[in-house]
């Protein structure tokens, strides 16, 4: 799976939580699979990244930039597009 974000004034940390929050909204609504399969890929993102060593590498926010996160062998990766 391949998330992507758009870091505008706030860190990927941050972006990450925000679209947490938005599928779990969604997901009260109504059932959806795919949504499901993305909360999954991002709780455990959310959980295993290393959010200080991500922000010094750039995706702080002080920028505007689209970024996709993906996992590649039990890693994740974390990309400027």
């Amino acid at each position: 799976m391949v998330v992507e974000f758009v870091l505008n004034g706030h860190c990927i940390e941050t972006a990450a939580r925000k679209r947490y929050e938005q599928i779990v909204l969604e997901l009260l609504k109504r059932d959806d699979e795919k949504l499901e399969r993305e909360l999954e890929f991002i709780t455990e993102f959310l959980k295993k990244a290393d959010f200080g060593e991500l922000r010094r590498m750039g995706f702080d926010g002080s920028r505007k930039i689209r970024v996709r996160v993906k996992k590649v062998d039990g890693k994740f990766i974390v990309e400027e597009l």
